[in-house]
């Protein structure tokens, strides 16, 4: 086919999903460098791809687009970058379509808005939670008013903040004649744009580790499982998921691959995107271990040298943002000391034989009813500690270290709150998950999942404490 064809109908294409866009959202300003680009009248644009195609079809009328649009539906393998990566974004657009519903028909709990951008739902969509805390690193940058008992922005870390940034400046976030409550909703749906194209990726990185741990035939029923979670909701928000997940997915899977450069870049971005990223540096250590049995010729240990250093990544990008926070509020973990003021302090097992007074005192139906989101939070957990063993077996000891290194930790320093969000990126348990249950149960399993994650995304975009 001739070039120029495919450049029509390639133009004709973008016209018609820009026209499609306008007319749902209205029209918007894209800024190219110091260069406003206007794009108002949907109308218009679906004109100007009509005639676009009415020529093209004129003068080419060999394979019309809709033949060609359908060939490409239909083609190329099952199993691919490009099919995994279709279907996890369709994930995503799916839950923020839920959420915009749960928002105009059942509404929000006004007890609980923290963050209101516009009375329009779609514009404030994005705005729930810590994604304003987000947000707000990205248009003014960091701050501490020289005490650690209130919630300030140094606790959250700077990668996804940065990116957020970046994005905004295209979509004119920064612009200075607009009201702050616009350019803070930019920069959120900047933000929500970053966790869809870091989702997609990182499910090409685990179906592509799953094809190497579990077998290609399993592969898709693991990110098929991982996408459904019900607390995968947090991968279509301005929140840290999608890039850590990302990053914790790449990370082991060029690590296994030798590949040690590339392993300690993503383990340097996961270090500065959540505050237990540094974990991760454990997880590949672990990794490590069984080349340690035996005799060790000199290129091992030259490998082996290579290996930790790498695997350094992750602490190494924690400490990158402790120097910076050191610099600004004179303590090294100055970031760690602010998590208290969200009730993050350690409570040793407190908040286990708390619940279990409270089960044993008053039966389990009667305390999810009054904690019905600690209940969501804590199946969440059961659920982690219960695939333990499985990722164990089916596995291996360094990704059942990623499940306790995950879950411990805030488990003792704040009970099950937002476990939910945590147990979402502990993708060892969707790869053992794949393994153990039958091919036959994968679809009834996924549709269960896709029903509760549902339910999440009316909670979460309705301001109900999910957390």
């Amino acid at each position: 086919m001739l070039k120029w064809v495919r450049a029509a109908d390639a133009a004709a294409v973008s016209l018609t999903v820009l026209g499609i866009f306008v007319f749902l959202f209205g029209g918007f300003i894209l800024h190219l460098g110091p260069v406003p680009l206007r794009v108002h009248g949907g109308g218009r644009i679906l004109f100007l791809a009509a005639a676009l195609i009415a020529i093209r079809h004129t003068a080419h009328p060999a394979d019309p687009l809709p033949r060609r649009l359908l060939r490409g539906l239909r083609s190329g393998p099952v199993q691919s970058p490009v099919s995994i990566a279709r279907a996890a974004t369709a994930t995503r657009v799916a839950v923020l379509v839920a959420g915009y519903f749960a928002v105009v028909t059942i509404g929000s709990d006004p007890s609980r808005v923290g963050l209101q951008l516009s009375p329009d739902a779609v514009v404030d969509l994005p705005g729930r939670f810590d994604a304003g805390w987000y947000g707000g690193i990205a248009l003014d940058g960091y701050s501490f008013q020289g005490r650690f008992d209130r919630q300030q922005n140094v606790a959250f870390f700077p990668a996804f903040p940065l990116l957020m940034r970046a994005a905004g400046h295209p979509l004119g976030a920064f612009a200075s004649a607009l009201p702050r409550e616009r350019r803070m909703a930019r920069l959120l749906w900047g933000g929500v744009f970053i966790s869809l194209i870091a989702f997609a990726w990182a499910a090409v990185y685990l179906w592509r580790l799953a094809r190497d741990t579990i077998g290609e035939a399993r592969a898709p029923a693991a990110v098929a499982l991982l996408g459904a979670y019900p607390f995968a909701i947090y991968f279509s928000a301005a929140y840290t998921e999608s890039l850590f997940l990302l990053g914790a997915v790449a990370a082991i899977y060029h690590f296994r691959r030798d590949e040690f450069a590339r392993a300690a870049a993503w383990g340097v971005l996961v270090g500065l995107t959540r505050p237990n990223g540094c974990f991760l540096s454990v997880v590949l250590a672990c990794l490590i271990l069984p080349n340690l049995r035996g005799s060790i010729t000199n290129s091992q240990k030259h490998r082996i040298t290579k290996s930790l250093l790498s695997a350094a990544g992750p602490g190494i990008g924690m400490l990158l943002y402790s120097a910076y926070v050191r610099h600004l509020t004179g303590s090294w973990f100055g970031w760690a000391r602010l998590h208290e003021t969200w009730g993050r302090s350690y409570q040793g097992l407190a908040p286990v034989t708390r619940a279990y007074g409270w089960i044993t005192d008053e039966g389990l139906l009667h305390v999810i009813q009054r904690f019905p989101f600690d209940a969501l939070n804590s199946i969440a957990l059961i659920f982690a500690l219960t695939m333990l063993w499985p990722v164990f077996r089916r596995l291996g000891a360094a990704y059942a270290v990623f499940i306790v290194i995950s879950v411990v930790p805030p488990l003792l320093a704040g009970g099950v709150l937002s476990m939910g969000r945590i147990t979402a990126t502990i993708f060892p348990i969707f790869l053992a998950l794949a393994v153990v249950i039958p091919p036959r149960a994968i679809t009834p399993l996924v549709t269960a999942f896709a029903i509760g994650q549902g339910l999440a995304a009316a909670l979460f975009f309705t301001w109900r404490p999910l957390f």
